[in-house]
């Protein structure tokens, strides 16, 4: 959950005629429930999953919709401006994507821009995955004159002063100097450049870290201009579309800025189908089309019926959660009131207990937790990317029609997503160990799915002296726990571990699995910078 401080009195004068005990009953159908109040303030915990509401005002247009004082798709103008943010080649290693908008006609007073700052972070924080995936930078756009530039330089090649220093810095002594810098290095880390933005009087911001000192937001400033860089279109695109939307909630007049010759941000909003059948069997309602299409519109999608029994619905951009129909299903509940159902006796007894499948499971992460392993949870969703950095991807069962490039794939092996984290890990002291027991997918033309679900269990350790020996020692006891017997180990060929450090495990004469230590390649392709060692088994 993330926390996101909200005045009562701001959103009560913007909701008339509710009052503030009818608008606290109402925010946990927001996904917003109230952790702490001081006075006027509140602050709120709010569901990472929904990247719009990490602002006030996102909370008060969801309410709006709640409380039918607008309902159906947010009103969004984006007028095309003039200018052009000209991408160069460079940065497509770097930090890929771009999209940019301007935002004018704005009053800002001393609490909006501490608001600016909190969306900022709080977007970053979560939805950018700590600035890695998104990041922000808001700026007066006064004092900012075209044209424009993306580009990827050198670290020591360009110099400008940024927040909070009086000096000018190139961006290689920002990271290693400057506070923002080593906070947020580690997005960078594995980069040869640094990506800048720059106008004519030189450099804008140096994402994802800092931007310049000259363009800071004030009381005084009234037209901004609004930059998202990132390593996904979609998220960027998504970032920017929530700005634009606050901002234009706001009373501010939004501009386009042409990049690639597309204009961004691209407001068309997502469509997707809902069966009106298949969500009264999930929900055990009895909702016609247009009652189902009412609630819809107070969770701010617009919907109408494609044909008979499915509704055609429209997504706004600015929500970045919507990946499948049961989020759909989940909007309908919510714009109902889950308060709304009648609770119902369960018709049927049933005695349920923990299977042997899982008893076994608990049992390995048990084992490794008393090793001194921390645990993960990752998804089993992946992508060919991921597979393809840490040189896994053989096996690798692909997604026909994606909906999202962050989940393309169903991961064959888990390493990659241990390896994920590592690497989004490399400020935080080693050593570093960590592990999960999950399922993964693998092709099989001999079933009829011609893929097999299988349980694994793998196992990283980063640090200094990680080696072979270490992960082989941990290994071998698991298995003694887990199956009654020690491995044996035999020569092995696995691309993604070092040739003559690494080895077969085989138990009963078959083999369950690789150990070994990672081979320096991988390591580099995630920009981890200390030894790993680890290994990988099949437990059913």
């Amino acid at each position: 959950m993330v926390s996101v401080s909200v005045s009562k009195s701001w959103l009560l004068s913007r909701l008339k005629g509710i009052t503030e005990s009818q608008l606290l009953d109402k925010l946990p159908d927001v996904k917003a429930t109230v952790e702490a109040g001081n006075g006027d303030e509140m602050t709120l915990e709010v569901t990472p999953d929904r990247p719009d509401l990490l602002c006030r005002e996102g909370i008060l247009r969801s309410l709006k919709g709640l409380f039918e004082k607008e309902t159906g798709l947010p009103l969004l103008k984006i007028e095309k401006g003039k200018a052009v943010m000209k991408v160069d080649a460079s940065v497509k290693a770097v930090r890929p994507f771009i999209c940019c908008a301007f935002a004018r006609g704005l009053k800002i007073t001393a609490g909006d821009v501490g608001e600016i700052m909190q969306v900022q972070e709080k977007l970053t924080l979560t939805h950018g995955r700590r600035r890695k995936k998104v990041a922000i930078g808001v700026h007066d756009a006064a004092k900012t004159k075209p044209p424009f530039e993306y580009r990827a330089v050198a670290p020591d090649s360009v110099k400008f002063v940024p927040l909070s220093w009086a000096r000018e810095a190139t961006p290689g002594q920002i990271l290693s100097q400057h506070d923002k810098g080593k906070e947020y290095a580690f997005a960078l880390a594995d980069k040869k450049r640094c990506p800048v933005i720059t106008d004519a009087h030189g450099v804008v911001s140096f994402p994802p870290i800092i931007n310049a000192a000259r363009t800071t937001v004030t009381e005084k400033t009234t037209d901004l201009f609004l930059d998202v860089t990132g390593t996904d279109y979609d998220a960027c695109n998504a970032a920017l579309n929530i700005l634009c939307q606050n901002f234009s909630d706001d009373g501010a007049r939004i501009e386009s800025v042409s990049i690639a010759g597309k204009e961004t941000p691209e407001t068309a909003p997502e469509t997707m189908l809902l069966s009106v059948d298949g969500t009264n069997k999930t929900l055990g309602t009895s909702f016609t089309a247009s009652e189902m299409a009412r609630y819809l519109a107070r969770q701010r999608i617009a919907a109408v019926e494609a044909k008979k029994g499915v509704l055609k619905c429209s997504i706004p951009r600015y929500r970045a959660d919507f990946l499948h129909e049961a989020d759909l299903i989940e909007e309908v509940a919510l714009g109902y009131g889950y308060n709304s159902f009648a609770p119902k006796k369960p018709s049927v007894f049933t005695l349920g207990s923990l299977s042997k499948k899982t008893l076994f499971e608990e049992k390995a992460r048990d084992l490794l937790v008393g090793a001194g392993y921390a645990e993960l949870m990752t998804y089993v969703l992946s992508n060919e990317e991921k597979a393809f950095k840490s040189l896994a991807e053989k096996n690798l069962v692909r997604i026909k029609n994606p909906v999202s490039k962050e989940y393309s794939a169903l991961r064959s092996t888990i390493m990659p997503s241990l390896l994920e984290v590592l690497s989004e890990n490399t400020h935080s002291s080693y050593p570093q160990r960590v592990f999960e027991a999950g399922e993964v997918v693998e092709k099989d033309s001999s079933r009829d799915t011609k893929s097999a679900e299988h349980t694994h269990l793998c196992a990283l350790n980063a640090h200094a002296d990680a080696s072979l020996s270490e992960s082989a020692s941990v290994l071998r006891k698991a298995c003694v726990s887990l199956f009654g017997k020690a491995p044996s180990f035999e020569q092995a060929s696995a691309p993604q571990f070092l040739a003559g450090r690494q080895a077969r495990v085989m138990l009963d004469g078959k083999m369950i699995g690789v150990v070994g230590e990672l081979h320096p390649q991988v390591l580099l392709n995630w920009g981890i910078t200390v030894p790993c060692s680890g290994f990988e088994v099949r437990l059913f």
